[in-house]
């Protein structure tokens, strides 16, 4: 797999160059003291059918992975196995502090860290999707991607605003942090019957320990929870390392993502 990770790098670094991103310009937010890093790449399509209207997918950590993504979309667009979609990447300057939904306690990781996940979704929510699509032809159906702490901000807005998204990645969501509140307040949600449409794709490496018993166990609350609505896609990387499951995992996500959205006539 690691041999796949370096060759699919390589790849779309040939596919994607970074000037497909232009910046946004945002006024200062309401919700958040720092206004987070905005990029946008366009579909190919963009300029020549004046009337598609696309997908959004926005992307934590756009400047690190928003590449990533956009190079592995346009290589399945071009065989006929992903929707074209609008990529928007949004970087946070301090990710533990405006991606981390609770305020960590636990001396096994940085004590005082965090609590700004929910500012962060409204800033998302009231800020950043009406600028998008307002300045954008947008069809309204969104997915938001993450790694990490990125990717355990992916999984409290599944739970907490389950209708902002209608779509989930998280790649090693760190669902340890806080005393693991996300991955109980999930559970609950799932067990709650009462879940949306959606579709959620969880992928994990080679972690172990405390992070791995959080995330088997979140994964297989889920699984055995589930509502029909809710589309699963779990994935394990057992050779790779915990930097990696993101390049690892995002064909397998973005794949699902298209099946999910030919299923429901998205």
């Amino acid at each position: 797999m690691r041999i796949f990770i370096v060759v699919l790098l390589f790849f779309i670094s040939t596919l994607v160059d970074a000037s497909n991103f232009i910046a946004a310009k945002l006024p200062n937010s309401k919700y958040l003291a720092e206004t987070p890093s905005i990029t946008v790449a366009l579909p190919s399509s963009y300029t020549t059918n004046s009337t598609k209207r696309y997908p959004v997918l926005y992307v934590l950590d756009g400047e690190l992975n928003g590449e990533l993504v956009k190079g592995m979309l346009h290589r399945l667009h071009l065989s006929n196995g992903s929707y074209e979609h609008i990529i928007v990447g949004i970087t946070s300057s301090n990710r533990l502090r405006d991606f981390a939904p609770t305020v960590n306690k636990d001396p096994r990781g940085p004590v005082g860290e965090g609590g700004g996940g929910e500012h962060f979704l409204d800033f998302i929510e009231k800020e950043l999707i009406p600028k998008i699509n307002h300045d954008y032809r947008t069809t309204y159906f969104n997915v938001l991607a993450g790694h990490s702490v990125a990717g355990l901000l992916v999984i409290h807005s599944f739970q907490s605003r389950p209708k902002l998204f209608q779509s989930h990645l998280a790649f090693s969501p760190a669902v340890w942090w806080g005393a693991r509140e996300t991955s109980e307040a999930t559970k609950k949600y799932v067990k709650s019957k009462t879940t949306n449409q959606n579709y959620l794709y969880m992928g994990i490496g080679d972690e172990g320990g405390e992070m791995r018993e959080v995330y088997d166990s979140l994964a297989l609350t889920i699984m055995r929870n589930r509502h029909l609505d809710l589309k699963l896609e779990l994935d394990e990387f057992e050779n790779d390392s915990h930097d990696f499951t993101m390049a690892a995992g995002i064909y397998n996500a973005l794949k699902g993502l298209f099946q999910y959205q030919q299923q429901y006539g998205i």
